[in-house]
């Protein structure tokens, strides 16, 4: 057998990217809940981050050109806290505002969690050097609660700070 098969098929012409970012950060959601109801923590903590991330991206296209390469670029990244900062960078270009909200949003909405490193932690056992073996995050209905509501938090921010903009 020679070639390579391709699983699906792709819907061209997408013009409503922020709402398809949309849908697709309520589905994630969505999966992640109904995980975590089943005590899949790891899995639905994973899921709810992935709506994190798409939830941020349907406000960056919401702001600005999707189709503008600079933007797709600096937007391919998994890490929720990297396209927060573009975010803000975003929303406003004085360097104070932008400290005064991402002060908001450490403090508020995700409370010292960095879920870029997160993100990484649950899928992957990691090496550590200071140990000298390797270790896996376990993971709790408590830290899935906390990860919910980082979710639910982090929605109202993102709808707050859309009106930054204007």
């Amino acid at each position: 057998m020679t070639g390579s098969r391709r699983i699906g098929k792709f819907a061209h012409g997408i013009t409503q990217i922020v709402d398809e970012y949309t849908m697709l950060a309520q589905n994630d959601e969505r999966v992640g809940n109904r995980l975590i109801v089943y005590q899949e923590y790891r899995h639905g903590i994973y899921a709810l981050i992935q709506a994190m991330e798409k939830y941020v991206r349907a406000s960056i296209f919401r702001l600005v050109n999707p189709n503008n390469a600079y933007f797709r670029d600096r937007t391919r990244t998994h890490d929720v806290d990297e396209l927060l900062s573009f975010l803000i960078e975003i929303v406003s270009a004085d360097i104070t505002v932008r400290h005064q909200i991402q002060q908001q949003l450490d403090d508020y909405v995700l409370q010292g969690i960095r879920f870029g490193k997160l993100h990484n932690d649950l899928r992957y056992p990691k090496y550590s050097d200071y140990h000298d073996n390797f270790s896996i995050l376990h993971v709790t209905a408590q830290d899935a609660q906390e990860v919910a509501n980082r979710l639910q938090l982090l929605k109202k921010f993102l709808h707050d700070l859309q009106y930054l903009s204007y």
